[in-house]
C-alpha cells in the first residue's frame, strides 16, 4: 500500500453479498472486502437482504451490515431499489458518522439512486463499478427504460471513478453517456491482481 495514500476505511455498497447470490458480483465484492481487510483497511459491506437484516462482524477489519425491506409486492425491480435507497443511506450514514471512511464504491446500477440525493453531501471519493448499463440491458423506449438511463446519467457523473468490465462497455460510457474518459478505467475485478491495481485507483483518487 502506498505510504502516501494510506487508507483507512472503505464502504462498499452492493444490492447483493453471500450469501445472496444472484450474479457474479456477490462473490466479487465478497473477495474485494476480504483482500482489503488483509490489508488491514477497514471494511464495511452495506448490502440488502431478502431473509435476513444484521451486523455481521467477520472480523476486526470487515463488518456486513445487511439491511432491512418489508415492502411486499413490488411493481417492479426499480420500485423497489427506490424504497430500499433510504435504509441504504441510513446504513451509510451510520457507518460515517462513527467511522472515519475515505472512499465508497458503489456496485452496479441498483445502488445509484443512493449516490444521486447525495452527491453534494459526501466528503468521502466515489467508486462505481459497471458490469452493464441499461442501453445494453434492453434497447426498447420505454418511460421505464430511460428513467434507469436518467439514474445512470446522474449516477455515472456525480462519482470520481467508473470501473467496467470491457472495452466495449468503456465506449458506451463514455460516448453515450458522455463521461470523460479518464474517469472510466476498464478492470475486470474479482482476482488478487485487479484488486491490488483497483487498490492503486483508490489511493489516487483518495
Amino acid at each position: 500500500m502506498s505510504k502516501n495514500h494510506p487508507l483507512t476505511g472503505i464502504i462498499l455498497v452492493s444490492f447483493e453479498y453471500p450469501p445472496r447470490r444472484l450474479s457474479k458480483i456477490s462473490a466479487s465484492v465478497e473477495k474485494l472486502a476480504r483482500f482489503l481487510s488483509k490489508n488491514k483497511i477497514k471494511t464495511w459491506v452495506v448490502t440488502f437482504d431478502d431473509w435476513r437484516s444484521d451486523i455481521e462482524k467477520i472480523s476486526d477489519y470487515l463488518i456486513v451490515n445487511r439491511i432491512p425491506y418489508s415492502v411486499p409486492n413490488n411493481i417492479s425491480e426499480l420500485a423497489m431499489i427506490m424504497n430500499l435507497k433510504v435504509a441504504y443511506q441510513a446504513a451509510i450514514a451510520s457507518i460515517i458518522h462513527s467511522e472515519k471512511i475515505d472512499l465508497i464504491h458503489f456496485f452496479d446500477w441498483m445502488t445509484l439512486p443512493v449516490i444521486i440525493s447525495w452527491k453534494d453531501e459526501f466528503q468521502q471519493k466515489l467508486v462505481y463499478s459497471a458490469s452493464s448499463t441499461q442501453i445494453t440491458r434492453d434497447k426498447a423506449t420505454s418511460p421505464y427504460n430511460s428513467g434507469i438511463q436518467k439514474i445512470e446519467q446522474m449516477g455515472l457523473e456525480a462519482v470520481n471513478l467508473i470501473t467496467v468490465n470491457s472495452k466495449k462497455l468503456a465506449q458506451i460510457i463514455t460516448s453515450d453517456y458522455q463521461i470523460d474518459e479518464k474517469n472510466v478505467h476498464q478492470l475486470n475485478i474479482g482476482n488478487k491482481k485487479s484488486f491490488e491495481e483497483l487498490l492503486e485507483k483508490y489511493q489516487e483518487k483518495s
